[in-house]
């Protein structure tokens, strides 16, 4: 018996197996476990946990566009709720890596900023970081690396989409 893991013709091979699409999704999984050791080694480094990791490189680049992002836009920007940045966020605050300013613009918002020891500790692994995405992503060259950007882009949107067809009911067998 043949069993199909997806059903869509493009991505299927020539005799309508699903071998390549299967390959493809393992090799993702391992890039993202790959992705999840490397942020949690340079969170050790930092002292923090790979989340507070995120969330510290989330407001330092943030920082850039904003005077200090709220909340609501680090955890748009990660993907996960308001509630788990508020939590975290919370930690970094007490190890004196983030600071809480009341938003000029909304006085019941705050915005995180980094302090002067979370911005140092950003610099001292920055050269860390850089050699691993250098090795991580070293196989790219310009053309290919858009190409990549463009298609975890359309992913992030899409895998969404999969989440919520896997609540939806279904048929009784």
């Amino acid at each position: 018996m043949t069993v199909r893991t997806v059903s869509r013709p493009e991505l299927l091979d020539g005799d309508g197996s699903d071998t390549t699409f299967r390959g493809m999704v393992y090799d993702l999984l391992a890039v993202g476990a790959r992705m999840q050791e490397v942020r949690d080694r340079l969170a050790r480094e930092m002292g923090v946990t790979g989340p507070q990791y995120a969330i510290l490189m989330t407001i330092f680049h943030l920082q850039e566009e904003f005077s200090g992002p709220g909340v609501r836009a680090v955890a748009r920007r990660l993907h996960v709720s308001g509630p788990f940045v508020t939590t975290q966020s919370r930690f970094l605050v007490n190890e004196g890596l983030v600071e809480k300013k009341p938003n000029p613009l909304d006085g019941r918002g705050v915005w995180l900023c980094l302090t002067e020891e979370g911005s140092r500790r950003i610099a001292h692994t920055a050269e860390l970081s850089q050699k691993a995405n250098d090795a991580f992503f070293g196989s790219l060259d310009s053309v290919h690396f858009l190409v990549l950007s463009d298609i975890a882009t359309r992913l992030e949107k899409s895998s969404d989409r999969a989440v919520r067809a896997l609540n939806e009911p279904t048929k009784p067998v």
